[in-house]
C-alpha cells in the first residue's frame, strides 16, 4: 500500500468548527506525554506510559481532523494509520500496569510477546484493508468502516490488555488500605475511561451514528493527569516541582501561539516560528511574573524554612551524632507531623546505630554494596529519595537486598543523608506517613542540612582529637630519637650497618630501622613522611611500630611485601590520607649473598662495589607507589647478588636537596662522583657514611638543614671499622 498524495494535500483540509471539540483527546494525551517526559522516576513506568500515550495520540488526531477532511481518499488513509497503533497502545498500557503494581519482572516474557504481537498488527493494518475497510461520512465527520478482519484485531487488543487490567484491578481492589491502593484505583479508574473508547468500533458495523470514543480517551487522559499530579502516581511529584511548571509552560505558549497563529494571514514559515517563540516568552515572563508576586505576598520565608534555619543553626553547636540526629528527627516531627526513623552510620567501620547512638541490628542495617549503589543512584538521578515501589532505579542484582530493607523497617520511602560519595545516614519514612509535593521536599533538605552538620561535627571531633593528639607527640617528641637505633655500628653476623639521621625540626619525618633476622639475614628499613614536624613524626612512631610487629610476629619468613602492606596501613591510619611515605626496605642474606628490596616511590640507593683500583656504583632501582597515597602499594620486588665486601648506601631526599648558601641542591650527581671516588681498600660502613655526612655538611657550610636527613651504610662483611 502507498500513502494517498492526497494526504498531503492542503486541498484535502477545509477548517471546521466540529474539529474543536474532538481536540480534547490528543490536548489531554500532548498533556501527559509532555509531564511524563520531563519528570523524574522509574525509566520503565514513564518510557511505557510515554508509549501507550504516544500510540494514542495519531487516532485522537486524527479524529480530531475528520470534520475538516473533505477528501475520503486521504480520510481512509489516515484512519488506518492511525487505527494501527491501537494494538500497540494496548500493550504498552499492559506493560505500565505490572509494572505499576510491580510484577514486570516475573511476567517481562508476556509483556515484550504482547509487543511483538502488537507491531505485527501495526504492520497488517496500516498496510492492508483488514481492519479499516474504507470510510463512511457521518453526522459531519469521517469514520473508519470496517474491514473483513476488524472483530479479529478488536479480539487481539482486547486480549493484550486483558492481563494487564485484571492484574491492576486486583491490587486496587484487594490490598490493604493505603496511599499505594489509592494511587492504583487512581489509575484503574483512568484507563478503564480510556479503554471505553473502543466502543466506537460499534460505529465501523453500522451501529450509532456519533463517537464517543473521543471523549473518554479524552476524560481518561485527563484522569491520567491528575492521577500524576494529585495522586503522585509515579511517586516523583513529592521530590520535583519542574514537570508541572514545564507542562504550563508547553500549554500555555501552544494555546497562545495557536490564537495568535490563527490571527495572523499564511506567513512564511520563520514568520509561524517567531511567534511560538515569541507566545512562549510570553507565557514564561507572566509565570514568573506571578511566581514573584507570590514570594512576596507571602511575607519572607515559611514556617518549614525557618525549621531548616534552627536545624542549622542548633546543629553547629552540637559535636555528637546522636544529638545532631534527635534534632533532626525533631525538625521533621514539627514542620510535617511524621516521626521517622533515623539510621546513622559508623565513621570508623560499616556499622550503623540509631538516632540515640545504639548499635542497629544486623539485619536491620544496610548492606555495604547497597549503600553503594544507592549513592551512586543519588548522584544519577540528581534526588536523595528512593521509594519502596520504585526500586528499578537500583542495579538489579541488590534489588532484593533493598526490598528486605524497606520490609524490615515497613517503610514507604528512605531519604539518603549523603555527603559527596559517602552516605552518613538514612532517615526513614514509614507506610503510614502521608506525605506528598512540599512536605516530602522538606524531609529531603532536612536530609541535607543534617549531612552538613554532622560533617561539621566530624571536622570538629577530629580537630580536637588531632589538637590533644599534637600535644601528645610534642611530649612523645623528646623521646623520638630513642624509637631509631643509635649511629652504630650494628653489628649482625656477617653484617655490619651504620646509620644516622638529623631532624629539621624538633620532631623529624623520617625513620630508619635495622632488624637481625633468622639464618644470618637483616632487614634495612628507611622512610620519608612527607614534611617535617608533629603530624610527620606521628607517622613515622607508627612506622617503627609497624616495623616491630612484623619482625616480631615473623622472624624466620618474614616477607618484604607483607612489610609493605603493613607499612601503608600505619601511614593511612595515621597520616588521615593527608600524609604520605616513601620507603625502601631491603634483606641483606648473607648465605645466598644477594639482597632482596623494594622500593615505594623513595631515592634509589647505590650498592658500591670496591674495584682494584676504584668503587662500582651500581643504583638499586625498584618502581612503587608512596604509602598512604591511595594508589596501591604493592611494588614488586627486586633481587640483586652481594659479593663480600659490598656495601649499600642508602639515604632520603633531604641529602640530595640539602642546598648550599646560593641555593643549589647537593644533587645526585655529586653524591654518585663522592661514592665513586672512594678509596676501595677503606671501603667500609663508618668511613663512606662519615664521607657522605661530611660533604653534605660542607656542601650546607653551616646552614641548618631545610629537611631531615638521614643516611644509612651497610655492607656484607668487610668488618665495620
Amino acid at each position: 500500500m502507498t500513502l494517498s498524495p492526497d494526504l498531503w494535500s492542503t486541498a484535502s483540509y477545509e477548517p471546521h468548527l466540529l474539529s474543536l471539540p474532538f481536540a480534547l483527546a490528543p490536548a489531554a494525551l500532548l498533556i501527559v506525554i509532555a509531564y511524563t517526559a520531563v519528570m523524574r522516576g522509574s525509566a520503565r513506568l514513564r518510557g511505557f506510559l510515554l508509549a501507550h500515550c504516544l500510540s494514542l495520540l495519531p487516532y485522537a488526531t486524527v479524529v480530531m481532523l475528520s470534520p475538516s477532511i473533505v477528501e475520503p481518499r486521504a480520510a481512509e488513509t489516515m484512519f488506518r494509520v492511525a487505527s494501527a497503533w491501537i494494538p500497540l497502545a494496548a500493550a504498552a498500557g499492559a506493560g505500565f500496569q505490572l509494572s505499576l503494581i510491580r510484577r514486570y519482572r516475573e511476567l517481562r516474557v508476556l509483556v515484550w510477546i504482547l509487543i511483538a504481537n502488537a507491531l505485527v498488527w501495526v504492520v497488517v493494518i496500516a498496510m492492508t484493508g483488514a481492519a479499516v475497510g474504507g470510510v463512511q461520512r457521518l453526522a459531519g465527520f469521517w469514520f473508519p468502516v470496517a474491514g473483513p478482519w476488524a472483530w479479529v484485531a478488536l479480539a487481539n487488543t482486547v486480549v493484550i490488555s486483558t492481563p494487564g487490567f485484571v492484574l491492576l484491578g486486583r491490587a486496587a481492589l484487594f490490598r490493604p488500605p493505603s496511599d499505594e491502593r489509592r494511587q492504583l484505583r487512581a489509575a484503574l479508574v483512568a484507563n478503564l475511561v480510556t479503554y471505553a473508547g473502543l466502543g466506537d468500533v460499534a460505529l465501523s458495523y453500522g451501529i450509532g451514528v456519533f463517537p464517543f470514543g473521543w471523549l473518554l480517551s479524552g476524560i481518561g487522559s485527563l484522569l491520567v493527569v491528575r492521577a500524576l499530579v494529585v495522586e503522585d502516581l509515579l511517586r516523583v511529584r513529592a521530590v520535583d516541582t519542574m514537570p508541572p511548571l514545564l507542562v504550563a509552560h508547553f500549554a500555555g505558549a501552544v494555546l497562545l501561539g495557536w490564537v495568535s497563529l490563527a490571527q495572523v494571514d499564511p506567513a512564511p514559515w520563520w514568520a509561524a516560528t517567531t511567534v511560538l517563540a515569541l507566545s512562549f516568552v510570553g507565557v514564561r515572563s507572566t509565570i514568573a511574573t506571578i511566581a514573584l508576586i507570590d514570594r512576596g505576598a507571602r511575607g519572607g520565608e515559611g514556617p518549614l524554612e525557618r525549621l531548616l534555619a534552627q536545624l542549622v543553626r542548633r546543629g553547629r553547636t552540637l559535636t555528637e551524632p546522636p544529638a545532631i540526629a534527635q534534632l533532626a528527627h525533631d525538625i521533621v516531627d514539627l514542620g510535617v507531623g511524621v516521626r521517622p526513623k533515623l539510621l546513622l552510620a559508623s565513621e570508623e567501620d560499616w556499622g550503623w546505630t540509631d538516632a540515640r547512638g545504639e548499635p542497629l541490628a544486623e539485619e536491620l542495617a544496610p548492606d555495604p554494596l547497597l549503600v553503594a549503589a544507592l549513592v551512586e543512584s543519588a548522584h544519577a538521578r540528581g534526588t536523595n529519595v528512593v521509594f519502596a515501589d520504585d526500586l528499578e532505579v537500583i542495579p538489579e542484582d541488590l534489588r532484593d537486598v533493598a526490598r528486605q530493607l524497606f520490609e524490615r523497617h515497613d517503610a514507604r520511602a528512605i531519604v539518603l543523608v549523603v555527603s559527596a560519595d559517602e552516605l552518613l545516614g538514612v532517615i526513614v519514612i514509614d507506610k503510614a506517613a502521608r506525605l506528598r509535593s512540599r512536605r516530602f521536599g522538606f524531609v529531603e533538605r532536612v536530609a541535607e542540612r543534617l549531612a552538613e552538620a554532622l560533617l561539621h561535627a566530624r571536622m570538629a571531633r577530629r580537630a580536637a582529637e588531632r589538637a590533644a593528639l599534637a600535644r601528645e607527640v610534642e611530649l612523645a617528641a623528646t623521646v623520638q630519637a630513642e624509637l631509631l637505633p643509635g649511629r652504630g655500628p650494628h653489628v649482625h653476623g656477617d653484617v655490619s650497618v651504620v646509620g644516622s639521621w638529623r631532624p629539621a625540626t624538633r620532631c623529624a619525618g623520617d625513620f630508619w630501622a635495622v632488624y637481625p633476622l633468622a639464618a644470618g639475614r637483616v632487614l634495612i628499613a628507611i622512610g620519608d613522611v612527607t614534611g617535617h614536624g608533629v603530624a610527620s613524626a606521628m607517622v613515622t612512631a607508627a612506622a617503627v611500630g609497624a616495623c616491630d610487629v612484623c619482625v616480631r610476629r615473623d622472624p624466620d619468613a618474614l616477607e618484604l611485601g607483607a612489610l609493605v602492606h603493613a607499612l601503608d596501613a600505619a601511614v593511612r591510619r595515621v597520616g588521615g590520607g593527608e600524609l604520605a611515605m616513601t620507603c625502601f626496605a631491603a634483606i641483606l642474606d648473607p648465605s645466598a649473598h644477594e639482597i632482596r628490596f623494594v622500593s615505594c616511590g623513595h631515592t634509589a640507593p647505590y650498592l658500591c662495589r670496591p674495584a682494584t683500583a676504584s668503587v662500582e656504583l651500581h643504583a638499586l632501582v625498584g618502581r612503587g607507589n608512596p604509602l598512604g597515597s591511595g594508589a596501591p602499594a604493592v611494588p614488586r620486588v627486586q633481587h640483586k647478588p652481594l659479593q663480600t665486601g659490598d656495601l649499600v648506601v642508602v639515604y632520603t631526599d633531604g641529602v640530595i636537596e640539602a642546598q648550599d648558601p646560593s641555593g643549589r641542591p647537593y644533587g645526585d650527581r655529586r653524591l654518585q662522583h663522592v661514592l665513586k671516588r672512594l678509596d676501595a681498600p677503606k671501603l667500609a660502613p663508618q668511613y663512606v657514611h662519615d664521607i657522605v655526612q661530611a660533604g653534605i655538611a660542607a656542601h650546607r657550610a653551616g646552614r641548618p638543614p631545610a629537611d631531615d636527613e638521614t643516611v644509612v651504610v651497610a655492607q656484607l662483611g668487610g668488618g665495620a671499622s
